[in-house]
This record gives C-alpha cells, structure tokens and sequence, in this order.
C-alpha cells in the first residue's frame, strides 16, 4: 500500500552542534537525555526569568504527553544546579556580574548531569508514579508520596544554591495529595523551585496553578518530530513508515515511541491495508487481523488498531468539515478518497462517534479483542 504515498528524505540527520558529545544512538529517558528538541520558545521564556532574577518558586509544564516536559524539566534543573548557586559569577572579571545565560544546556560530562541522572545529587528529589508490589507502576500519585515533598525543600541547600523538586504525572495527583503541596507553596522557602510536570492543566486543582508559573509546552512540528523519530527507529522503518507514524503522533514522540514498543507497526499497516479496499473487504483478512491481536499479551496491538482505525476516521471527519475533496497524506489516494465521498458529514460524524464509543466499552467492560475489532469494521461497513 506504501507505493500510494509521496517519498521523503529517507536520511533524517539531527543537528547537534552545540552539545558537546557524538550523536547518540538511540533516544535515552528523560533524566538522561541532552536533546529537548522543539521547545525554543520555553527555554527562552525561562532564561527571560534566570536573568532578570524572577525565577518563580513553582513552575506547571503543561501539555500533550510525550513531547518532552520531563526532559525539559531535568534541562532546568540540572542548569540551576550548576550555575544557581552563590559563587555562580566566580568567574568574572573585576567583580563584574555575571554574564546573562543563553541557553540551559549542560554538557553530558559535568558531574552535575551524572549525578541528576543518577538521583545522586543531594539538592535534586524526582518523584514519579510508585512501584506496586507486582513491579508495576501505580496509575496515580498517592499523598504519602507528595508528602515527601515539603520536607526536601526545607532543607538546606547542600551546596549552596537551589533545592529542586519534579514531580513527574502531576495531574496524576488526587485531591489530597494535592493538597499536601499547599503549605509549600504558601510559604516556599528561598532559593527552592517545585516543577510539576502535568498532561492535563485541568486535573490540577485552582489553588495550586493559581501560585505556579505554568509553562506550556506545544506539540512537536514535523522537522523535530522526525528528527528524534530517526533516533528512535534508525532504519529499522521505512520513510514512508516514519510518514504514517508522523501523522498518527499528533505532535507527540510519546505516542510513536508505544507504537514502536508494541512491535506494532505490521499491525498498523494491515489495518491501514484492509480500510483501504473498503468496498469489497476481505474478511479473511480482517479475521487473521483480529486473530493475530486477540492472544494473550497483545494488548497493545490491539491499542493500535484502535489508535489508526480512529484516526482515520477523524481524519474523514476533519475532511469533510473544511468540505476538502482530497485527504491529507498519507491517506491522499483514491480508495480513501471514495471512502470519504461516500459519506456525508453527518454520516462520518456518527461513525467517529460510535466507534470511539466501541473501543470505550470494549476497554471498559473488557471484551473479548476478536470481537472488539470485528465490530469496529462493523460500524464502518454496515453504514453503507
């Protein structure tokens, strides 16, 4: 079906000139990777506040996940640990102030980056989602957890400068934990910075964004998000691959990076294969896809189905609503096109309804996942 779509440049180069290390293989997690990619804007509001001393003592990253808050976040801090301290303009000439920052970065060598990324630094507390007793991470942040963090800002600062906390999935957070970062935040004390990296700004209770600095982080463009696509994958996919993956991210590596954990592309592809012959179907086919996702431990494949059966239908929708004749690559052929034609409007939105509200009830009520993507071609078929 590849031989429908447009090619693009299949050697996607990162620029790394100003890191002081060789590419990397690979993408790292975010307390140790020195690429935040697509986020100028943040940095430079953030140096707007280092500079002129306005550092706030509580910052909200807020945006879609997996376009790089925490990464962000460890950029800064690992930044205020080096250089916010009380000796910071050691350096300059004549007792002359200190020269105005230009950028977060910290070379991957200084000790101050090895020992973030190792949870070593004394002044540095990451929080994150704890670990159940089967090894799995728990779906929320519970109020022991956020009441570890009052007591670490308190201290003082080991080595004379900031004390820093993130707390990663903040929005994760129910109401009493919430609540048990008030007190901090009423009363912070000096030279202490509270990040709270959240997904959903809404999820969030009004006492606490209303005394954070929220930053908010925009999805990934194109040029970034196929820069650290390349990283992820190499040339493990296709150009045209990396196209599709591109269109399904939203602007969110996050959400490639599930699709490329779950070994889930074939999947994506005979999705994409099957929607594509839409008038004469082969139900031999949708059943071996429904068959080759229905064993045990391929939940996520099933995700991504679910995941590129929506978006094509949104992208219908979409289409329809700005009356466009031809759809957005990689969907811009004609058996798509017909299928767009062939609906009207009122017809897409129905379908896009419903079958969002399928693969709801199918998680919800935890049916059988044969059945589920039976039904879920169903809904697209029997309209007609």
């Amino acid at each position: 079906m590849f031989d429908d779509f447009q090619d693009i440049d299949e050697n996607v180069s990162v620029d790394l000139s100003g890191y002081d290390i060789d590419e990397p293989e690979g993408l790292s997690q975010p307390r140790d990777s020195i690429l935040c990619l697509g986020h100028d804007d943040a940095e430079q509001t953030l140096l707007q506040l280092i500079n002129s001393g306005a550092m706030p003592h509580a910052l909200i990253f807020s945006g879609l996940h997996g376009v790089g808050k925490s990464t962000f976040a460890f950029k800064l801090a690992r930044y205020l640990l080096k250089h916010g301290t009380a000796d910071s303009a050691q350096d300059s000439l004549f007792g002359d102030a200190p020269l105005e920052a230009m950028n977060l970065d910290v070379a991957k060598y200084d000790p101050v980056f090895s020992r973030v990324s190792s949870g070593g630094h004394p002044d540095f507390l990451y929080i994150e989602r704890p670990i159940d007793t089967k090894g799995v991470q728990k779906n929320a942040l519970d109020v022991d957890t956020a009441r570890k963090v009052a007591p670490f800002l308190r201290k003082t600062a080991s080595e004379g400068g900031w004390r820093i906390v993130l707390v990663d999935d903040a929005d994760t957070m129910n109401r009493n934990a919430q609540n048990a970062l008030l007190k901090i935040l009423e009363e912070p004390p000096s030279n202490a910075l509270l990040i709270l990296v959240t997904h959903r700004l809404g999820a969030m209770i009004p006492t606490i964004r209303s005394r954070c600095r929220v930053v908010s982080f925009d999805p990934l463009e194109k040029e970034p998000l196929e820069q650290l696509m390349g990283l992820a994958v190499g040339g493990e996919v296709s150009a045209r691959e990396r196209k599709i993956l591109t269109a399904l991210a939203g602007g969110s590596m996050g959400a490639v990076q599930k699709i490329i954990d779950a070994g889930g592309f074939d999947t994506i592809q005979m999705t994409l294969d099957i929607l594509q012959g839409w008038e004469n179907w082969d139900w031999v086919e949708i059943h071996h896809l429904a068959d080759s996702i229905s064993r045990a431990g391929q939940g996520d494949l099933f995700k991504n189905v679910e995941t590129i059966m929506c978006w094509v239908v949104t992208q219908m929708v979409f289409a329809k609503a700005k009356k466009h004749a031809q759809l957005e690559d990689p969907l811009d052929n004609e058996a798509f096109t017909a299928l767009l034609h062939h609906y009207s409007l009122e017809d897409w939105v129905k379908i896009c309804d419903n079958l969002k509200e399928h693969f709801a009830q199918a998680h919800f009520a935890n049916l059988d996942k044969k059945q589920a993507v039976l039904g879920a071609f169903n809904i697209i078929k029997t309209s007609y």
